[in-house]
């Protein structure tokens, strides 16, 4: 009921994607058989001995996946029945960082709005994705035609779509967005340990880590993906609070992914979307911008002719003294 609104994550499956293919390319394909295919193979020749004797092919194939990641708020719009004691507001406990507050902890009493339906907004919140090529229910025919688990290493994890709900509010503020690679991390979370407690001990630490990550190679590794946001919430805004609305992202990721080999690795950067930027979500000072919207998509339609019709009265109001005073003066 208070504190910060709840967050729900809904992780889609992982789909096979083809990119779209023109009218010709359709029609060339019609009666042909679809099962998907991958987008690309690669293939190597294998010289075994000193007589450049040719032992067989083998190959690596690339697979394009796709998949989205939901992120929504939600909060309680209902207020309580009955006004929660200063004793219990006392004993909501929460990280000041959240508040953007100085402080390390403060309790709901120390906020200003202590209804999560009052713009209570997450300042700095990390949502971390596992990406694990082996719970992948992927198999591959051998000589022996058994089935077994192929290698496969993730190439990348890109931005392919990035939308935002509502769709007419633009106050999120993200880290990834369309056509940007999101980070594939080693760790789920940094150590917090600070570099100052034992200074040699950490940079001892930290040499070990980077000779470890150099070594290993990228086959079955898992990473993580961080979607960071400084300010995901519940939002209240408009003439005395009219128009109340929980965000929502829904970010649909592209995953290249390389099965058994490894060389000629190469990103399908012709496929990739061009990086857009987001908007800034600030607007300038204007009457245009200061008038309310009222909760609907016309509202400033609205509000505009309502101060036109205001300033017609005032002014047939004013207008007999005017005239008036303009034939005294006369």
């Amino acid at each position: 009921m208070f504190g910060l609104p709840d967050i729900e994550i809904a992780v889609g499956p992982v789909k096979y994607y083809e990119p779209e293919r023109s009218s010709l390319e359709s029609l060339i394909k019609l009666g042909i058989d679809n099962k998907p295919k991958p987008y690309r193979t690669y293939k190597k020749r294998l010289i075994i001995d000193s007589l450049g004797v040719q032992n067989k092919f083998i190959e690596m194939q690339l697979w394009l996946t796709i998949f989205t990641v939901n992120i929504t708020v939600i909060a309680d719009r209902d207020k309580p029945q009955i006004d929660p004691t200063d004793e219990s507001l006392n004993e909501k406990i929460y990280p000041g960082y959240w508040y953007k507050d100085s402080r390390r902890f403060v309790s709901m009493n120390d906020l200003e709005h202590k209804e999560e339906y009052k713009n209570h907004l997450y300042s700095d919140i990390t949502f971390v994705l596992e990406v694990n090529p082996n719970a992948s229910p992927w198999y591959i025919k051998t000589d022996h035609t058994q089935n077994e688990k192929p290698d496969i290493a993730v190439g990348a994890v890109f931005c392919q779509q990035l939308i935002k709900h509502p769709e007419d509010e633009n106050k999120i503020h993200l880290q990834t967005y369309k056509g940007m690679a999101a980070p594939l991390y080693h760790k789920a979370f940094e150590n917090d340990n600070s570099l100052s407690d034992d200074l040699d001990k950490s940079i001892l630490n930290l040499m070990n880590d980077l000779e470890n990550v150099s070594n290993e190679n990228i086959w079955n590794k898992e990473y993580f993906v961080k979607l960071y946001s400084a300010n995901i919430g519940a939002r209240q805004k408009g003439l005395f609070g009219t128009k109340k609305f929980d965000e929502q992202v829904e970010y649909t990721f592209l995953m290249p992914l390389f099965i058994v080999g490894s060389w000629d690795i190469q990103l399908p950067e012709e496929i990739l979307p061009e990086m857009e930027a987001p908007k800034p979500y600030y607007k300038s000072l204007s009457i245009k911008n200061l008038l309310p919207k009222w909760g609907l998509g016309f509202g400033k339609w609205i509000s505009s002719t309502l101060l036109i019709v205001l300033a017609i009265l005032i002014f047939l109001y004013l207008s007999p003294s005017l005239l008036a005073k303009f034939f005294k003066i006369k």
